[in-house]
């Protein structure tokens, strides 16, 4: 055989492993991770059976360091191949685990992100939601914000292409008044308009069901009007209609706040995701997942240490659509405007 023909085997290398949660204090382990240390050590707990699987071979990857190397992917929004560096594993290593832990992490979305069961629930939302602005039998606000991707494909591509030009998913979401996740829609491409999406949603469904009878969703004008789901007026002409804008404006403006709060913390979400559609979609429902826990955990808002990164995300400030939902529903249009008679009028 030629000796040029010889095939080198590239001698198999192991980089060293820094035990970041015990080296980096407080405050340079919250910076790099977005989570303080006694949140990852909560969430670790509980996803921690499912990784113990993956880690059987020898040198294996323990289950601290997957959660941070994914918790480090989604802290830069840059390629695998930055997070495993920062983990000392290859790229191939650091894609399997931000795929391992995003599923482990989607799978308490049951747990962490739910609508209201209990009549106490309910009425402890309507309390808080009536604080901010005295809208009335509020539970949750909903909106829709884009998720950047790269092309799914040449087939169907177009379909994720937004009215902004980029591809993306369309991610339905409502928040309560803690700016806390009780509802997330990610199967939608960027095409897709916000009320298609509400309208083929379990949450629509939800919402019909007699157990949420006295309660209210705020949306944009983009949306139809409904018993349950009120929209601002178009138009005012009196006083009580102007405080019934202002008041249902500044209620529903928790979704957008949720949205520029949620991507602060895990950047991935504004700068785009460069994995299959099945992992991205994981990865959303994770960061989802994760964010309602470091509300709940009382984290506070990571520092912002990208330039600028407060003006890139202004895009989360509601847009009025020039062409509104045509609002042809008399019953719950009759019902705004009891609303607006009976509580906004003596305000």
């Amino acid at each position: 055989m030629s000796a040029f023909n010889v095939c080198v085997r590239k001698i198999k290398t192991f980089n060293p492993r820094i035990d970041y949660f015990n080296l980096l204090d407080e405050n340079e382990f919250f910076r790099r991770f977005r989570l303080k240390k006694s949140t990852v050590d909560k969430v670790l707990s509980e996803i921690v059976d499912q990784l113990k699987n993956s880690t059987d071979r020898n040198n294996s990857i323990d289950p601290i360091t997957q959660l941070l190397v994914t918790l480090r992917f989604y802290a830069t929004g840059n390629f695998l191949i930055t997070a495993g560096d920062f983990g000392g594993i290859s790229v191939a290593s650091a894609g399997k685990i931000v795929k391992r832990v995003s599923y482990a992490l989607a799978f308490l979305s049951s747990r962490y992100i739910r609508l209201p069961e209990t009549p106490e629930e309910k009425m402890e939302l309507k309390v808080q939601f009536y604080g901010l602005a005295r809208f009335p039998k509020v539970i949750g606000a909903i909106d829709c914000t884009h998720i950047k991707l790269q092309s799914p494909s040449r087939e169907y591509g177009e379909l994720y292409r937004n009215r902004k030009g980029y591809f993306s998913l369309n991610v339905q979401a409502l928040v309560n008044a803690n700016l806390e996740f009780m509802d997330v829609v990610i199967r939608w491409p960027g095409s897709a308009h916000d009320s298609n999406i509400f309208a083929n949603s379990r949450l629509k469904a939800r919402m019909e069901l007699p157990e949420f009878s006295d309660c209210i969703i705020l949306g944009d004008s983009g949306y139809a009007l409904s018993h349950y789901l009120l929209t601002p007026l178009a138009r005012t002409t009196t006083n009580a209609e102007r405080l019934y804008n202002e008041s249902q404006i500044r209620t529903r403006n928790v979704v957008e706040r949720t949205f520029g709060v949620w991507k602060r913390r895990f950047p991935v979400l504004f700068f785009g995701l460069r994995l299959k559609m099945e992992t991205t979609m994981a990865v959303i429902q994770a960061c989802a997942v994760l964010h309602n826990i470091a509300r709940l955990q009382r984290n506070p808002q990571p520092p912002d240490d990208i330039e600028n990164i407060k003006q890139l995300l202004s895009d989360e400030i509601s847009e009025i659509e020039a062409a509104t939902q045509p609002q042809i529903n008399s019953p719950a249009q009759a019902l705004r405007t009891a609303l607006i008679i009976e509580h906004f009028s003596v305000l």
